[in-house]
């Protein structure tokens, strides 16, 4: 039993080269160069503040710190009015920041896809587009208690929405759409040789714009009459935080819920099917040269966070990977005692039927902003079963000063197979116990498998089943990599305790 490792230098990197495996997608997995299933750990790196320049700040060390809990994904924001400040006019010196945070990320074998980030559409109300890309009509912005209230009440936030939509002319005569897919073409670009960059997020949350109505005015109709309440006094009740708790209590039925999901799913298809789906088909065909083997990362509907069944498509040809977000209706409130995992588990069911459907790697791209309260543990924990469960990546949602001290990070740094050299049959790490479990037909190789506190831990029973064993430690922490590898087809199977 060895405590070094000769042929493996690092986690992601090809014996001793500087350059990272590069992935690619395999039926509904990732797999690396050698066809070894990859799962993903990881957490958004979204930095919303204009003093930092929208950069996360921390530098090295962060990456560091992240890769010593066990991260190996970033989820990195990038915005189209940072990339296109002007119509037609890329701004390289923004792109060189990012690239320098990607080679951060490299230097700690922390892979990254880039996610266009946009809420509320334009940097103008939230973050996104560029003020030239926001036509209005003139029409006036409505901002409610949470920022997303905005979505349903500001005319002239979706009158900007639906002008995306239908491509229409900025200033210079050139379609929004048009301007949006030439700005992800240089982005491409840019990033064609980076091998740990694995995709691109070609948009955040979706949103129908003027076509949210329809979603809308069939939840109002439907839950008034379930609540005997009239369209403005269930509105009124929706945008008082206090009442809308109360709202909130009696949809953790979970009968209920399903039932109002239901009545909203067809107006929230129509949007997917007659709008999204050719948007996202003319970014593919747009990109398809510029990949370089790296995947495009679609998000359904901003609608389907809440478990409303998504008509996405995801065919071949798109070089796809799901990338849904799983939110509960108490978020971006502090109130998360009112918190449902029934609400979630449908969410997640929901997620997993589209996954099956299309048969892609499913990597959920939101979940959480959870932050410092104690009852979220319990909720983050119930997420990862469920990433475990289904053989899922995830990027949680997100970093932020404080993050490393939260419940959530806790719960992250956790045991989980990094690379399979075979069929990963499961596992899961039960953090009351402490016990870890994994199960894999290996095949002749080695596979890698991510674990806090490695020096401690007792690899005996490991080499017992006929395998070589090998600790490498992660710089910064007491957390490592165990490699196993075997000679020929076997099963492992681990029951590790891990302290």
């Amino acid at each position: 039993m060895m405590e070094t490792v000769a042929l493996f230098s690092s986690v992601g990197r090809k014996g001793d080269s500087s350059e990272m495996d590069k992935m690619r997608v395999s039926g509904s997995r990732f797999v690396n160069e050698r066809g070894e299933q990859v799962l993903f750990n990881g957490i958004n790196l979204v930095e919303k503040d204009a003093k930092n320049d929208f950069i996360t700040p921390g530098g090295d060390a962060l990456y560091a710190r992240l890769a010593a809990q066990g991260i190996n994904l970033i989820r990195f924001g990038i915005y189209w009015a940072k990339v296109e400040p002007t119509p037609g006019k890329i701004d390289e010196d923004y792109l060189g920041q990012v690239a320098a945070q990607i080679q951060l990320a490299k230097k700690h074998e922390i892979y990254v896809f880039l996610d266009m980030h946009q809420d509320l559409y334009a940097a103008k109300w939230g973050d996104g587009a560029p003020d030239w890309a926001v036509i209005d009509d003139g029409l006036p912005h409505q901002q409610g208690q949470l920022w997303s209230d905005s979505y349903f009440i500001s005319p002239g936030l979706n009158r900007a929405i639906d002008h995306f939509w239908q491509n229409s002319p900025a200033g210079d005569g050139v379609g929004l759409q048009d301007h949006y897919l030439a700005m992800w073409q240089a982005v491409a670009k840019y990033f064609l040789a980076a091998d740990n960059v694995i995709g691109f997020d070609l948009m955040n949350e979706p949103f129908p714009g003027s076509q949210a109505a329809a979603v809308r005015d069939t939840l109002i109709g439907y839950l008034g009459a379930k609540l005997q309440l009239s369209p403005e006094q269930l509105m009124a009740t929706w945008l008082d935080d206090t009442k809308k708790q109360g709202l909130l209590a009696q949809l953790n039925d979970a009968t209920l819920y399903g039932e109002i999901l239901q009545q909203l799913t067809a107006p929230v298809q129509a949007f997917e099917t007659s709008t999204l789906n050719p948007f996202y088909a003319k970014m593919a065909a747009g990109l398809q040269d510029l990949l370089n083997g790296k995947a495009l990362f679609l998000e359904p509907s901003f609608f389907t966070n809440i478990g409303i069944p998504s008509a996405i498509d995801l065919s071949a040809d798109k070089h796809a990977v799901f990338a849904p977000h799983a939110y509960d209706l108490v978020v971006d409130t502090n109130h998360f005692e009112n918190y449902s995992t029934a609400r979630l588990g449908h969410t997640l069911w929901v997620h997993q039927q589209v996954q099956e459907k299309w048969h892609v790697p499913l990597v959920l791209g939101e979940w959480g902003a959870y932050f410092d309260q104690p009852e979220t543990k319990d909720i983050s924990e119930f997420h990862i079963l469920h990433v475990e469960q289904n053989q899922w990546s995830q990027t949680y949602w997100s970093y932020y000063d404080g993050y490393f001290t939260s419940p959530t990070a806790a719960v992250l740094d956790r045991p989980y197979p990094q690379a399979i050299n075979g069929k990963l049959l499961g596992y899961h790490y039960d953090p009351a116990t402490k016990v870890f479990d994994l199960s894999y037909d290996a095949l002749p190789g080695t596979s890698r498998v991510f674990i806090p506190h490695i020096k401690s831990l007792d690899i005996s029973q490991v080499a017992q089943q006929g395998a070589r064993v090998d600790k490498q430690p992660i710089p910064g922490g007491d957390s490592g990599v165990l490699f196993i590898t075997t000679g020929e087809e076997h099963r492992v199977v681990l029951h590790l305790t891990i302290e």
